[in-house]
């Protein structure tokens, strides 16, 4: 009886990972920003996105914190007004800044894709920022 208990639990199992396998990923939570614009991330260590469940974005650009809001239905992606803090950065973090804000304001879609990487897309289909979800401890 043992093993047709085992048996069974293992069938549920299953059919539950297969039921999540089917259902789109989700873009909520935390997101570690590894390009933009076509461009790798200079410094990946501070950028970041996380998609509220409220509508709220928040981050940081790699030279400054940023937080604004955003509407997601199905993959159709739309990005407030985003506002930065201030702080001294160097050339290069200004430069990946703008990338950064530049692809969010141009971004028109999201999706997380089956390798789990976030990708934000234009209104012509053009790849403008690609993530990786942080993992939780």
């Amino acid at each position: 009886m043992p093993t047709l208990q085992r048996s069974i639990g293992l069938l549920l199992t299953l059919a539950a990972a297969s039921a999540v396998a089917d259902e789109p990923l989700s873009a909520l939570g935390l997101w570690r920003v590894d390009q933009a614009q076509s461009e790798p991330i200079y410094d990946r260590s501070l950028a970041r996105l996380e998609f509220g469940p409220d509508g709220k974005l928040s981050g940081h650009t790699g030279c400054k914190p940023m937080i604004g809001t955003y509407s997601l239905t199905g993959s159709q992606l739309h990005v407030g007004p985003v506002r930065t803090g201030t702080a001294r950065c160097n050339p290069q973090q200004l430069e990946q800044e703008d990338r950064i804000l530049t692809a969010l304001e141009a971004a028109a879609s999201a999706r997380v894709r089956p390798d789990g990487l976030l990708e934000l897309r234009d209104a012509d289909g053009r790849g403008v920022l690609r993530g990786t979800r942080f993992q939780q401890p």
